[in-house]
């Protein structure tokens, strides 16, 4: 037989304690571990649910413009609703189509809001990276007198451009409406592309200076390259101001000559009926070019809203 020592013996139930305190260690770090995984998934599965029902209250308007745009008139005047058509048609599209009315304010506001976005780009760039690079005593006031415009509601802006226009023989005209929407459009180009250029390396500018190019020369040959996913996120939100724009063309326009879509659209709301069905039809119209545009150029909307978030 073997026998141990008295300070072995001694130390035997030590050694168990500190074995049984490091399993208990051990156990409760895992336990606290699996607490943290249980939470992040829980706020990881909270923030999804959350998205989808919003995402979903968001898209429902939408979703429902499409599905009544192929729904026949007695569908649409359905107890209760549906959402989507049990026999879908195309004569909604096919009334809109053969009226051609509608067809040609679709090109009136596709010239409208490209000739207004241009023009606020040729007119705005300059100025934002004037804004932006170039400070002096009155600046800020200058920028702010650029961007008041903005903070009017365009129901205030109609009847004085509709006496101005009156006088200048510009109504019913979609050079007018051209005119009339550069300060809607104009002010939001400079407060986007400002802040860009604000940020833009001043290192560049300074070498491009001792390379002996002026302010247009450096503009035009170094800032633009570089500022093209700005430029054109400022653009499509430019244009898409324009393309919506409703108020001011309702008050400068009479005919279909020169009227745009939302004018058209409204028109199916006459004194004695709604008509949804070509409404909705036209809606679709309107609105899928420029879901198309922006689900092609997400990436570069992404980009160019991240370009001036952080400096240099």
């Amino acid at each position: 037989m073997t026998s141990t020592s008295p300070a072995v013996d001694r130390l035997a139930p030590s050694r168990e304690i500190g074995a049984r305190r490091d399993d208990a260690g051990s156990s409760g770090h895992n336990a606290a571990r699996r607490n943290k995984t249980v939470k992040a998934t829980a706020r990881r599965t909270t923030f999804v649910i959350v998205a989808i029902a919003a995402s979903f209250l968001f898209l429902l308007p939408i979703i429902w413009i499409f599905t009544t745009a192929f729904k026949p008139t007695s569908e649409i005047f359905a107890i209760p609703p549906t959402l989507l058509p049990s026999s879908p048609t195309t004569a909604n599209f096919q009334s809109v189509f053969t009226d051609g009315v509608i067809l040609k304010m679709f090109g009136n506001s596709l010239f409208v809001g490209l000739g207004a976005t241009v023009v606020s780009l040729v007119l705005g760039v300059p100025a934002a990276f004037g804004f932006a690079k170039f400070r002096y005593r009155m600046s800020g006031i200058l920028l702010g007198g650029a961007l008041v415009t903005r903070m009017f509601p365009p129901v205030a802006l109609a009847l004085p451009f509709f006496l101005e226009f009156r006088q200048l023989g510009l109504i019913n005209n979609t050079a007018g409406l051209i005119i009339a929407y550069i300060p809607i459009v104009l002010p939001l180009i400079i407060w986007m592309l400002e802040g860009f250029f604000r940020d833009f390396p001043d290192e560049i500018l300074e070498a491009a200076r001792l390379d002996g190019l002026g302010t247009l020369a450096s503009l035009w040959k170094i800032v633009l390259p570089l500022a093209r996913p700005a430029i054109g996120v400022a653009a499509l939100f430019g244009f898409l101001a324009a393309w919506n724009e409703f108020v001011i063309a309702l008050s400068l326009t009479k005919t279909p000559d020169a009227q745009t879509m939302p004018v058209g659209i409204a028109s199916y709301i006459t004194q004695f009926q709604t008509i949804w069905g070509q409404m909705t039809a036209a809606s679709v119209i309107y609105l899928l070019p420029v879901l198309v545009v922006t689900l092609i150029a997400q990436r570069g909307i992404i980009s160019g809203l991240m370009s001036g978030a952080t400096k240099g």
